[in-house]
């Protein structure tokens, strides 16, 4: 057996345990939302359409690495004290940042070749690798119940990321790339903050991230294949719009939609309990338990997301002029479909992390894949008769989609619990 990490630490579970994963949750938001924020104030709707290009290349590189390495370490039950095993998961991701980094970079060489201006996203390439190390120990945390550790990383890369943020305007440094870079920056810090408090003692080899990796990837292709067809339905379609609609109108889109973005805390918390609580009432109390707890915990989401989601619409114009400006007021309507969108999304959210519980990998790929046909349909259609509106329906129309498969797999995730994934 390999040396362990350290002694257990504390678990924090309960209403405590919620608590301090909202508010980590919170910080991880903020620190996303003012950098578009910031991005707006300093350049206008098209250097934010051209920041939300590359955040949406950032959440696919995000999706994937999730898929490879956290999300299948969580089901499969990963010994999280394994000092080896938590370090060989920590270099996978490292490594597909690596990787990430130089497709964005070879991708953005052949945009510059065919007359594209690739600037923005290659200012994201470079720290891939920090922010995807940073994301793997927030969820180590998460994965050992430790919801103060998570917090403490969050806090040092936002607490970074906003000093650095604040330099920059002092000295004249009003770029997207010099943002980006402060974003990268805190990532790194925090990604180090994480090592130091999960004891890791230093990198291991590349072949002990490879073994890791190819130890996974009966499961994990389950996990990516999913997620390949739950993104374009999700949020990839949206990387049509810069073309359908132009950078300017995208940077109004992301501006109204940005309102409805912190409901993402809410998601993402929900998927940092939700899902080793998923496994955990599986292994307990077999298929009732699960459903029953995924009943109640979509039941909690889309409480909450109600709740957000019409808070938002309801004051879409004042936030809008405060946070980006007045010239961004007109994309309230945009807002009040996203808060639409997200409210359908969480229809579904406990069923879906409860087929993934139960490996019911292949079912959820299936019912996601019609989704994906739904969603880049509609948005050519309607971005094409209606324009900046037509985008935001059409993203009403990709949650239905994506929400109604979801759901309907879910009616036959107990016969796929006896067969092999």
């Amino acid at each position: 057996m390999t040396a362990l990490v350290g002694t257990e630490p504390r678990r924090l579970v309960g209403r405590q345990g919620m608590v301090l994963t909202l508010a980590d949750q919170m910080v991880s938001s903020a620190a996303s939302f003012l950098l578009g924020v910031v991005v707006a104030r300093a350049g206008g709707a098209d250097a934010l359409g051209a920041f939300g290009v590359a955040f949406l290349i950032w959440l696919a590189v995000l999706g994937v690495n999730r898929a490879l390495v956290n999300e299948p370490m969580t089901v499969l039950g990963a010994d999280e004290y394994d000092r080896a095993e938590v370090r060989d998961g920590l270099l996978g991701s490292v490594s597909i940042g690596v990787a990430a980094a130089l497709a964005v970079a070879a991708g953005c060489g052949a945009a510059a070749l065919g007359g594209l201006d690739p600037g923005v996203v290659l200012g994201l390439a470079p720290w891939l690798p920090s922010l995807l190390a940073q994301d793997y120990v927030r969820a180590l945390a998460f994965r050992r119940q430790r919801a103060d550790q998570a917090l403490a990383i969050d806090l040092v890369f936002g607490g970074v990321q906003a000093a650095l943020t604040v330099l920059l305007f002092l000295t004249d440094r009003h770029t997207t790339g010099w943002f980006l870079g402060a974003w990268g920056v805190g990532a790194t810090a925090g990604a180090l903050v994480g090592m130091l408090l999960h004891r890791f003692g230093g990198f291991g080899g590349a072949r002990g991230a490879l073994r890791r990796l190819r130890a996974l990837w009966p499961k994990s292709r389950w996990f990516l294949a999913e997620f390949l067809t739950s993104f374009p339905a999700d949020q990839g379609y949206l990387l049509l719009l810069p073309l359908l609609i132009g950078t300017a109108d995208f940077g109004m889109y992301r501006a109204g939609a940005s309102l409805i973005g912190p409901v993402v805390v809410v998601f993402v918390a929900g998927g940092n309990i939700g899902l080793p609580e998923s496994v955990r009432r599986l292994r307990q109390d077999g298929l009732p338990g699960l459903s029953s707890y995924a009943t109640k915990l979509t039941m909690g989401i889309v409480a909450m997301t109600v709740l957000y989601c019409g808070a938002a619409a309801a004051l879409a114009v004042p936030l809008l002029t405060l946070s980006y400006g007045a010239e961004f007021a007109g994309a309230a309507l945009v807002t009040y479909f996203v808060a639409g969108q997200y409210a359908i999304y969480a229809l579904c959210f406990g069923w879906g992390i409860a087929m993934k519980t139960a490996g019911a990998m292949r079912l959820l790929w299936t019912v996601r894949l019609v989704s994906v046909v739904v969603s880049v349909t509609s948005v050519i259609t309607f971005t094409s008769l209606w324009g900046l509106s037509g985008a935001a329906l059409a993203g009403v129309v990709a949650a239905t989609a994506y929400s109604t498969g979801v759901l309907t797999g879910s009616r036959r995730l107990a016969k796929h619990l006896d067969r092999p994934q």
